[in-house]
């Protein structure tokens, strides 16, 4: 993205980020909820229930293919039709990898994906900068992706892999009615998730788009702990869920795992903003400060899976409620808010309207449980971890404010990998003296 952002015009910076925003929408609803339900089911139970209702789920997924795939051809802007038809292979492609590296995953094949996606990122950015430094195309840089990620399914399909461990067998009477729940939900969620940026890719000129997405993105590694830490706890919960009180405390604990990297990167964002983008962008994003210093404001509550205990418990629909009421706050907010802030208010009505869903998701894990939010959350140690965070940057920012930039940032930097090493060590410490033990 920082290289792609420094050597593209804005107009073909803002066509490359739109593709990514397409198809990502698209993927989720064509999966419709299938990863999720891999992940939180038995596959036994799973493989039963899907070869029972084959011909209804085959009739609907197709369909839903159709629909989906046919609207983003008819409908996506700034691609050319060969490039609109090359994305179309690219996401079904994808969508495979997705299903069976979460069936992977799920049957303990952690390390051996770990190492397909090392090997396939290392040939992903690769592909990137040889377009990029050669001579630029976005069809020929899309053509080559489809053809790695096509390597890594078969790769996915072929690789050896362990049993799942066996989990509690779900009831089948309200087990497709969950399903359909946590398939809107991830539909829901993915519009949620990019409803700002599809907003103004419709109102915006590419070049205008760039800007505000270049302010506005998720910065990869939030999004990479979420969905990592995610899965994991979604296994461990669904191990347990006769035990309401280990969940809390799996649940609880969590927070404190990911706040350790998220509440020091976002102290490091919010103090340096300036100074990041002057370094890494070369001043030419300087227009994005604004819009950034609005967006990372959604940072401090992106420290754990909110709707991993509902899933588990087969709470689809109020997983659901949950991601209509942040796309009901986002657009009521969006509507409010552009005319009198432009740009920077459609970045403040997501930040209100994920806060808003938080609460929401937190308020019914508490309730399935049987105990209280204060419970489910370790607010107290959250907020003296946050307020001591804050106080050391403060001092760091007035200690090093006359430095030059790129010292400044190297400090920064380094202070910030010191602090998250710090919190991190003694959880890395109790998984050590935990390894091989059964618990």
């Amino acid at each position: 993205m920082i290289i792609f952002s420094r050597r593209l015009s804005y107009d073909d910076y803002g066509k490359f980020q739109s593709v990514w925003m397409y198809t990502n929408i698209v993927n989720v609803l064509i999966n419709f909820g299938l990863s999720a339900i891999i992940l939180s089911t038995n596959l036994d139970f799973l493989f039963s229930f899907i070869r029972k209702n084959r011909k209804r789920l085959s009739i609907f997924y197709l369909l839903l293919w159709l629909c989906s795939l046919t609207g983003f051809f008819f409908f996506a802007k700034n691609f050319h039709t060969s490039l609109k038809l090359l994305l179309v292979v690219f996401i079904i492609i994808q969508n495979a990898s997705t299903v069976f590296e979460t069936l992977l995953i799920k049957r303990k094949g952690e390390k051996i994906s770990f190492f397909i996606n090392l090997f396939y990122s290392i040939l992903f950015l690769g592909w990137h900068l040889y377009i990029l430094f050669t001579n630029y195309s976005l069809f020929y840089l899309i053509a080559g992706i489809c053809i790695l990620s096509l390597f890594k399914l078969i790769v996915m399909i072929f690789v050896p892999h362990q049993e799942e461990v066996k989990q509690e067998i779900l009831q089948e009477k309200h087990f497709l009615k969950h399903w359909t729940f946590l398939g809107l939900n991830d539909v829901v969620g993915v519009i949620s998730k990019w409803i700002d940026k599809a907003f103004l890719l419709y109102l915006l000129t590419a070049a205008d788009f760039a800007i505000f997405f270049n302010g506005s993105f998720e910065i990869p590694l939030f999004g990479l702990l979420i969905s990592v830490t995610g899965s994991f706890l979604l296994i461990e919960i669904s191990h347990h869920l006769h035990q309401h009180n280990k969940i809390t405390r799996l649940f609880s604990e969590n927070f404190m795992v990911l706040s350790a990297i998220v509440f020091p990167t976002f102290f490091f964002l919010f103090f340096f903003k300036s100074e990041l983008f002057s370094f890494v962008f070369k001043n030419k994003y300087n227009a994005s400060l604004p819009i950034f210093a609005i967006s990372i404001f959604i940072l401090p509550v992106r420290i754990n899976n909110y709707s991993s205990v509902l899933q588990c418990f087969s709470e689809g629909k109020k997983i659901l409620w949950g991601s209509l009421l942040d796309i009901f706050f986002a657009v009521i907010l969006m509507l409010i808010l552009y005319p009198v802030m432009q740009t920077k208010g459609i970045a403040l009505a997501v930040v209100i309207s994920t806060w808003c869903q938080v609460i929401y998701y937190l308020w019914h894990s508490a309730k399935l449980l049987k105990t209280s939010v204060f419970q489910l959350v370790p607010f107290q140690k959250l907020l003296i971890r946050f307020i001591a965070i804050l106080l050391l940057y403060l001092l760091l920012f007035f200690l090093i404010s006359h430095f030059e930039l790129k010292i400044k940032l190297v400090i920064a930097a380094l202070f910030t990998i010191i602090i998250i090493a710090a919190f991190i060590f003694p959880y890395l410490k109790f998984f050590q003296i935990k390894k091989g033990i059964k618990v």
